[in-house]
Formats: C-alpha cells, sequence, structure tokens
C-alpha cells in the first residue's frame, strides 16, 4: 500500500503516510505502523522519513526508527530514532544525532548522542558530548541548551569554544552567534598561541578580533604577566590594555 491517511484528533492536521510498502492498523492498541524505503509521514511544513514509522493514534505520537529524517521549517534532523509529539510540537532524537538549522554560512550544525527540544518554541537541549559549529566556532560540552530564534547556545559540563586558532574555556561558555560573541562565565581561561589569560569572565568579539577579561583578570604573554581588574587584548596580541590597579611583571629575555 502506497499511501493512507492516519485518522487524527479532532482540530488537529491530517497525518498522511505515504512511501508505504506495507501498512498495518491494530485497533485494539489504536498503532499504525507503517514500512517503506523509505515510508513517509507528513503532517503540515513537518515530513519524518524513515525505514519504519510507528502512529500511536492514541498518544498522538510518530515513532520512525532505523534511520530517521525529519525536516521542518529550515530545520533538519538526522538519528537513529525520532519521536514527534503532535500535542505539543516536540521532538526526541536518539543515536548520532545530527541537527542543523539555517544555510550557507549561517547555518548552524548541533551533533549529540540525544536532543530534545519544540518544534513550536525553536528551543533544544542536548546531551552526551555535544558539539555545535557555526561559521569559525566550535563548541563543545557535555549539555548544550540551543534557542534557533535567538540564535544563542549555551554548553555546560566541561565546555570548550575554539576559534581562529584561539580556545576558551569556563564553567559555562555562551554563544551568540549572530554577534559572534563568545561568553565564558567561571574560571574562564583563554589561549591563543603564546597568549593566555584567565578571569572570572571572558568575553569574546570575534567580528573586532578582541577579547575582554573581566574579575581577576591575568594575562600572561610569554614570560611576561599582567594582572588588573579588566584586561582587554587583540586576539593576535599586538595589543593589550588594563584597567583597575594594574600590575606589570616584565621577564628580560
Amino acid at each position: 500500500m502506497a499511501r493512507a491517511q492516519a485518522p487524527a484528533a479532532a482540530g488537529a492536521s491530517v497525518i498522511e503516510l505515504t512511501g508505504a510498502t506495507y501498512l498495518e492498523y491494530d485497533e485494539g492498541s489504536g498503532v499504525w505502523r507503517a514500512e517503506g524505503t523509505p515510508a513517509v509521514a507528513t503532517r503540515g511544513a513537518t515530513v519524518l522519513r524513515a525505514p519504519r514509522i510507528r502512529y500511536d493514534q492514541r498518544a498522538r505520537v510518530l515513532t520512525a526508527e532505523a534511520g530517521a529524517e525529519l525536516a521542518d521549517a529550515n530545520l533538519a534532523v538526522r538519528a537513529d530514532s525520532v519521536e514527534f509529539h503532535l500535542a505539543d510540537d516536540r521532538i526526541r532524537a536518539r543515536g548520532a544525532v545530527r541537527a542543523t538549522s539555517g544555510r550557507g554560512d549561517q547555518s548552524v550544525t548541533l551533533t549529540a548522542p540525544e536532543v530534545e527540544g519544540s518544534l513550536k518554541t525553536r528551543r533544544f537541549v542536548a546531551t552526551g558530548g555535544v558539539t555545535l559549529l557555526r561559521g569559525e566556532w566550535r563548541l563543545s560540552g557535555r549539555r548544550m541548551e540551543y534557542d534557533d530564534a535567538t540564535r544563542t547556545a549555551t554548553a555546560t559540563g566541561e565546555p570548550e569554544a575554539r576559534f581562529r586558532d584561539a580556545q576558551m574555556t569556563a564553567d559555562l561558555i555562551t554563544l551568540l552567534m549572530d554577534e559572534e560573541i563568545g561568553r565564558g562565565i567561571g574560571s574562564a581561561r583563554l589561549r591563543r598561541g603564546e597568549l593566555s589569560g584567565s578571569a572570572r569572565r571572558v568575553e569574546v568579539f570575534l567580528k573586532e578580533g578582541r577579547a575582554t577579561l573581566t574579575g581577576d583578570a591575568r594575562v600572561d604573554r610569554g614570560r611576561d604577566r599582567l594582572t588588573a581588574d579588566q584586561i582587554d587584548v587583540d586576539l593576535d596580541g599586538t595589543r593589550i590594555t588594563a584597567r583597575g590597579t594594574p600590575r606589570l611583571n616584565i621577564v628580560p629575555p
């Protein structure tokens, strides 16, 4: 059977199943099962593809297995399995998840063992060793919250940001993608070449090629050391300025 329409709850959008070579309905459980190469479930702008698709009519949950793909409004998700909860537009993707939002240089790619979130609010939580790629940025951590509406990502669990041969670590790192700003809070550290710094807070302004270290700030350049309340550095190390009781130790070559 190639095409069928699974009944939906009153007021809900119609779910269309296509591409199936086998289709089964169990009235006792209220479950539709479809198999295909792939089977395709469509509801409005959301399209779910997989070799196996299951629709629980009572719970209103679509489950795609054995290699699933979900597409919705400029968002593409690939995973071993995807659950789509029609009642509130929640999704849960598990196993080698790769989610991409946007196109070209503005696209954001998130990889993780598990991603859960809402197609309605465009907010997602990824767990279990997460990596986000966007332009020159690579942000990683054990847990990450991503807001696609504001293009903001926050990583925790030994987070690390890499950009232009530089590295930033902190207790928490937030990346504002459209502004090209990375913010590390709590035991923040910055390193590029022979330049290294630490502070309670580090902000990287990638468009301007500079960083600001605030709160017990310290910058080492080779064997020289500068401490102050706030230190501003060019990422290429050509300019360093300090404010608030600066102290400089210079070690002769």
